[in-house]
């Protein structure tokens, strides 16, 4: 974030500077700077490193979505301001696009659109661009007379006076080509007449597009093919609140930011010779910050730590207990089940948890990239002709074209079919790493 004085007159003002999450309630602060700004004219830009924003057990508190910063003045004291929402995701637009689009398919072959939007013609939007016209740059004229009536004129064409009322307009240059414009109202129209250049390019896919592809692979790998969490996540039976004892309620205030709701988990009895312990249907469980027992809604078992044994790979944790209360009060659960017959206790167990692997290794990041790639060019590929492999232009306006011999293919079909070959293969290897090797029966 930049804070910034233009005024020389300016007295130095001290802000504290935090990193927010825009979730839910938008107050769960991840990190907190102070920076002064200094008297007079000046600059000071606050950054943060987030992949130094770790817990105490060194995992990240970063995950996947979006993030804001908040800056308020202390001294002397100020309102705060925040900052537009930024999106924080395991591959950014801008890498998929060079490393693996190679800049290729971003381009479509069937619409035109203007690079980037009016800034000098406010109130006025470019909708669609007529196919004919030739990529480069054009000139908007925007002119109001002495008399108050406004009038726009698209690369050299006929002046088309705009109505009080909004609507669209369609703008003709001296070549047959046009254009359609929206026109929010004259209000918002320039004081006086102006001229912008506006640059015509084959349609590209933003990257605010390509990093819904990112955001849609991210959740394909999580929750489908791999099913494990790629990253550190905080799951919880109840919400933001941490689970505890009524005899021992957690501190006034106090609220998990967690990531996602989970349902509880069934108490049942162990087996013959065997220890209790509870298998969480989640890989990588790296931390289990509460666990409680609760019966119809009421809690009347809380468990130490100090308890439990984590097998982190398989989610397994291991009730080894100690000369505790809490100890007396499960040996009185097992007891009573070894009495009136062992029972399942459906929704007994409720936790908050810290699930995922500890860091995003380089070929989750990799598959995540390549189910993006294959996902963006198959919906690209849809705005080429099918059929074909190859076209060139000459200098005399001359067009050749190739084609292949299958119709549905065009000229992304061998990008595409090489990225998934390569997830097909790299999946399998995934699972057998971070899942374990899968069971398997020959009979």
């Amino acid at each position: 974030m930049t804070l910034r004085h233009d005024s020389p007159e300016a007295t130095a003002v001290t802000y504290r500077v935090e990193l927010v999450k825009a979730r839910r309630r938008r107050d769960a602060v991840l990190a907190t700077e102070l920076v002064t700004l200094p008297a007079g004219a000046g600059i000071v830009r606050a950054r943060f490193d987030l992949s130094r924003l770790t817990d105490s057990d060194g995992l990240s508190l970063v995950r996947r979505g979006r993030y804001f910063v908040r800056a308020t003045a202390v001294t002397p004291p100020g309102p705060a301001v925040d900052s537009p929402d930024v999106h924080v995701r395991l591959l950014t637009a801008k890498r998929l696009e060079s490393d693996y689009l190679h800049g290729l398919g971003r381009l479509s072959a069937d619409f035109l659109q203007a690079r980037h939007a009016l800034r000098a013609i406010t109130g006025v939007e470019i909708v669609e661009v007529e196919q004919g016209t030739t990529p480069a740059f054009h000139v908007l004229a925007f002119d109001r007379d002495p008399s108050g009536t406004c009038s726009l004129r698209w690369a050299g064409g006929p002046a088309i006076a705009l109505d009080p009322r909004p609507r669209r307009f369609v703008l003709p240059d001296t070549r047959d080509g046009w254009i359609d414009v929206a026109v929010d109202g004259l209000d918002l129209l320039p004081p006086a007449s102006v001229q912008e250049p506006v640059l015509i390019e084959r349609g590209r896919i933003g990257s605010d597009v390509l990093g819904r592809f990112v955001d849609r692979a991210s959740d394909w790998l999580e929750a489908t093919a791999l099913q494990v969490y790629v990253e550190p996540t905080l799951l919880s039976t109840d919400g933001e609140s941490l689970p505890a004892l009524e005899s021992d309620p957690p501190a006034p205030g106090v609220r998990l930011d967690h990531d996602v709701r989970v349902p509880p988990l069934s108490l049942y009895p162990p087996t013959t010779n065997k220890w209790t312990g509870i298998r969480f249907p989640y890989a990588h469980v790296t931390k289990v910050l509460g666990l409680v027992g609760q019966l119809a809604g009421a809690p009347v078992l809380r468990l130490p730590h100090s308890w439990i044994q984590l097998q982190e790979k398989i989610g397994f944790a291991q009730l080894v207990p100690s000369r505790e209360p809490a100890a007396q009060q499960l040996f009185g659960f097992l007891a009573g089940d070894a009495l009136h017959g062992a029972i399942e206790l459906p929704g007994f167990w409720h936790f908050a948890l810290r699930a995922g692997l500890r860091e995003v290794p380089g070929d989750v990041v990799e598959a995540i990239a390549k189910k993006a790639a294959l996902d963006a060019l198959t919906a690209i590929g849809q705005s080429f002709k099918p059929g074909v492999a190859s076209e060139s232009f000459s200098k005399d306006l001359s067009v050749s074209t190739s084609y292949v011999r299958n119709a549905q293919a065009n000229l992304l079909s061998a990008s595409r079919a090489e990225y998934k070959a390569d997830l097909d293969a790299l999946l399998p290897r995934l699972r057998n790493r971070y899942l374990g090797l899968s069971n398997v029966a020959i009979v």
